[in-house]
């Protein structure tokens, strides 16, 4: 939508000024119309009073007019009374949508001066008329329906073996000078309008004549065909609904000619009954919905004006109830108020059109243009169709005209809308490809700002790393240091402490407690020592275990004595007789230090709370050792079992003890370098059981196998 019609929707005075600029342009549409329909009017009449062309084959003033209300008069009474008959305008008689019957009574005469005998036709059209009957007979007094030549025509009787009915009811006559001929034609129509045009021709002018009528036929049909076709190559290539609609509006178009031209008649039903007559109801009231609703999307009403699109679709559905009613053979019934209704579409759609004009976009000024000549033809089809005023038949193919102007223009219209859709879109793409680029320089930007700051980022974390690791290696060294340092006292203070042993009497037996106090202590110290440089190196640089195959039982009962060296003997061992011969692959200092970690956890929690000693129980399967700490100390929290493994977490039920969290993260390190699995079950407040679940050491054999397999592998 332009930025005029966004702000006409925004604004009520410029919807105002739309609508009155469309009331003006209707008045003009009616002014225009109003001298039309005079023009031909006139024309009509100054037909009925020219003289007879020289040639003699004019009917003007020839043809009288009966109608016959009941539809029962006979050719023997419309014989003997030909006084009755009324002189008709010109040699057309129209009636409208009716189901009275006519009689013509034409008189026809050689051309004066003829030397003999002249071959005429005399054409009666349109074709879908439903009953003709023409009585030919030498005029003279006294004649007799027995005297008449009898021609059986109409679209529910087949057409003649003639040759030149077709698109006319054609009837050949021979005309003798100075000798008149008669016809008598009774017509009825129950389903179409009761309309029929007679001329009188020489035959030498048939060809012509028929050869004139299909190229315009042909230039009609032909330019609706080319026209529906760029309309669905345009939905091609923009898949918007109103092309494909204005195509099947179109097609519906060339449906409704079809019948009124007698082009259906000619091709679909030459055997006559109800076809033609289903064919031309159904097509019209079909085109009332077609138009409709394809009028509606191109006015963009769903959008603009919901409640005046609602509107259309109402009056394009009595197009849908008009065809039942042409099925149903009540089509006269339904004519007078369908008429109403195509007369208010069309004047709604050329108001709407009207109103919609943009100045800035020429196609809704070409879309206005096709909605007002087609309303124009609509009218003039109409008013001679219904008999509203004595027009001739040619006048019916206003719409005809009308509808192939209206096509052109609106496909012109969205040829415009396309045209511009597609420079917006190019506009559009360059845009974004601008767009892109700028975006693509920004990101360029960025990204070489990102990589500087990731190289610096870098360089920081390195140098962190760096001092980590000199920190890391700086304690391993101070650790050795410190238990280098103090080995050699300890040394000294023991060997002092066994001397003063032997010097002591065997009966002093309180002063041998204290200097076993002192072993012990001198022990634990050793033993936290050399525990403590073992986990400085853990944490170092390094930290991949040397695995060898070793007795489950050594290693777990190596654990256990440090332990209780250090623990103060708070360590009960429960080793299975299946642990005792169960090999496995490990690093012997770093899994006993290991399990070290976690007795010395249940150790010191449950000394926090006066539990009983901590039992460290060892057992096997055919696959696995199982090694499990149990304690009946402070436990961990349901929640928090998860996190007690990660670095520097602890339970919150631990804050009044002493440690850094840093234990069960390197148990958890150790057990998965060895491939096992480390499991944790606890509660508060009840103790904690940890199970350790390592893989077996496979047997010599399979060892040997494993090893011979690797060599040979290529």
């Amino acid at each position: 939508m332009t930025g005029r019609t966004e702000m006409a929707e925004r604004h009520p005075g410029a919807l105002r000024a739309g609508w009155k600029r469309a009331a003006a342009l209707m008045a003009l549409a009616l002014a225009l119309l109003a001298l039309l329909l005079a023009l031909v009017t006139g024309v009509a009449r100054h037909g009925q009073t020219v003289p007879p062309p020289g040639d003699g084959l004019s009917l003007a003033g020839r043809v009288g007019v009966l109608v016959d209300p009941q539809g029962t008069l006979t050719l023997a009474q419309a014989l003997a009374s030909p006084q009755r008959f009324q002189t008709a305008r010109g040699s057309s008689v129209n009636l409208g949508y009716t189901r009275k019957t006519a009689w013509l009574r034409i008189v026809m005469t050689a051309p004066a001066g003829e030397p003999g005998a002249r071959e005429a036709l005399l054409s009666l059209a349109p074709n879908f008329v439903d009953e003709i009957d023409v009585y030919v007979a030498r005029n003279r007094p006294g004649l007799t329906p027995a005297d008449f030549t009898h021609y059986a025509m109409g679209d529910r009787r087949p057409l003649l073996a003639d040759s030149v009915s077709g698109l006319e009811n054609v009837v050949p006559l021979t005309l003798t000078p100075g000798q008149e001929t008669l016809a008598l034609v009774r017509i009825a129509s129950g389903h179409s309008a009761l309309s029929i045009t007679a001329s009188l021709y020489a035959h030498a002018d048939h060809t012509r004549r028929v050869t004139t009528g299909a190229l315009l036929s042909g230039f009609w049909f032909g330019g609706m065909a080319v026209l529906a076709a760029i309309q669905v190559v345009f939905f091609l290539f923009d898949r918007k609904p109103f092309y494909i609609l204005l195509a099947f509006s179109t097609c519906v178009a060339m449906m409704v000619y079809m019948g009124n031209l007698g082009v259906s008649r000619l091709w679909l039903f030459p055997d006559g009954g109800r076809g033609n007559d289903w064919f031309t109801g159904g097509s019209v009231w079909l085109g009332l919905f077609a138009s409709g609703i394809a009028g509606a999307s191109i006015l963009e009403l769903p959008r603009r004006h919901p409640f005046i699109n609602r509107v259309f679709q109402a009056l394009a559905c009595m197009g849908l109830a008009g065809v039942g009613f042409a099925l149903a053979d009540i089509h006269p019934e339904f004519a007078g108020p369908g008429y109403l209704v195509i007369t208010a579409l069309s004047t709604l759609a050329m108001i709407m059109g009207i109103v919609g004009i943009d100045r800035n976009a020429s196609g809704t000024r070409l879309r206005a243009a096709a909605y007002t000549i087609l309303w124009c033809g609509l009218i003039l089809t109409m008013v001679q169709r219904t008999g509203m005023l004595s027009l001739p038949n040619w006048v019916a193919h206003a719409y005809a005209v009308s509808c192939l102007v209206h096509t052109l223009l609106l496909t012109g219209s969205l040829a415009v809308r396309l045209r511009a859709a597609e420079a917006l879109n190019k506009l559009m793409r360059e845009q974004a490809l601008h767009a892109a680029r700028a975006a693509e320089r920004r990101a360029g930007l960025l990204v070489e700002t990102r990589t500087a700051e990731l190289a610096e980022a870098k360089r920081m974390a390195e140098d962190a790393l760096r001092a980590e690791l000199e920190s890391q290696e700086r304690q391993v060294r101070f650790m050795e240091v410190i238990s280098h340092q103090y080995r050699t006292p300890l040394a000294v203070i023991r060997s002092n402490v066994d001397s003063i042993g032997l010097s002591l009497p065997p009966e002093d037996a309180a002063n041998r407690e204290r200097l076993d106090r002192v072993r012990r202590g001198v022990v634990r110290l050793v033993e936290t020592l050399e525990v403590n440089v073992a986990r400085s190196r853990l944490h170092g640089p390094a930290f991949e275990p040397q695995l060898r195959d070793h007795l489950l039982s050594g290693v777990v009962a190596t654990a256990a004595t440090r332990a209780a060296d250090m623990l103060a003997g708070r360590i009960n061992l429960d080793m299975t007789p299946a642990a005792r011969r169960a090999k496995i692959r490990a690093d012997a200092e770093m899994l006993e230090l290991a399990l070290i970690n976690l007795l010395e956890n249940a150790v010191k929690y449950s000394v926090a709370s006066g539990s009983p000693p901590v039992t460290l129980g060892c057992d096997a399967t055919d696959t696995d050792a199982i090694i499990a700490v149990r304690d009946q100390g402070v436990g961990i929290p349901a929640g928090e079992i998860g996190a007690v493994t990660a670095r520097a977490v602890r339970g919150s039920n631990a804050v009044n003890t002493e440690g850094s969290g840093l234990g069960l993260s390197l148990v958890s390190r150790i057990i998965a370098a060895h491939q096992g699995r480390l499991h944790i079950d606890s509660a508060a407040g009840a103790g904690t059981t940890v199970t350790v679940t390592l893989p077996l050491a496979p047997p010599a054999d399979a060892l040997g196998e494993q090893t011979r397999i690797a060599t040979v592998a290529p």
